[in-house]
């Protein structure tokens, strides 16, 4: 109940795209925990982008693109935040990149790896616009990147 209290306080406060955008993807956001749960990578690994290995890379953006790249990030946090199942990293990443490309805008999604304390090994995605981390900023910098998305007509650097 608290939870639906808190999201009605926040869709009253949006704007009409912001709303629009949420209604969007807070369906897709499921879609994608579906596909992750029930398809193999390779089905939807083309949603990322062109796969270019593990190398760290950033894509040219200009100003406009990237204050819209942070909002569509900053909306896909939100849609997942107040989804019924968990939308993490990875489907976040998959959302963003989607929005991304509906917006023509240049992007990467690194897929990282590391070990935590007990010597689990955990995984990470996060989406990145020129040099901002626009979806997984929380602790991207402590996972080795193993593979990397570029958006098809990015040009990286």
């Amino acid at each position: 109940m608290a939870v639906l209290n808190k999201l009605q306080t926040f869709f009253i406060k949006m704007s009409l795209r912001k709303k629009l955008w949420f209604i969007l993807m807070w369906p897709l956001t499921g879609l994608f925990r579906a596909a992750v749960l029930v398809l193999p990578f390779h089905w939807y690994r083309g949603v990322l982008g062109q796969h270019w290995g593990n190398t760290e890379l950033c894509v040219l953006t200009s100003d406009r693109q990237l204050q819209r790249a942070w909002q569509i990030g900053r909306a896909v946090e939100l849609a997942a935040r107040f989804t019924p199942w968990e939308s993490k990293c990875l489907v976040q990443a998959l959302v963003g990149a989607c929005w991304c490309r509906l917006y023509g805008i240049p992007y990467v999604v690194h897929l990282g790896v590391r070990k935590d304390e007990t010597g689990a090994m955990k995984a990470h995605a996060w989406l990145c616009t020129g040099k901002a981390v626009i979806t997984g900023r929380e602790g991207h910098r402590s996972f080795t990147i193993v593979s990397t998305f570029v958006h098809s007509l990015a040009k990286p650097i």
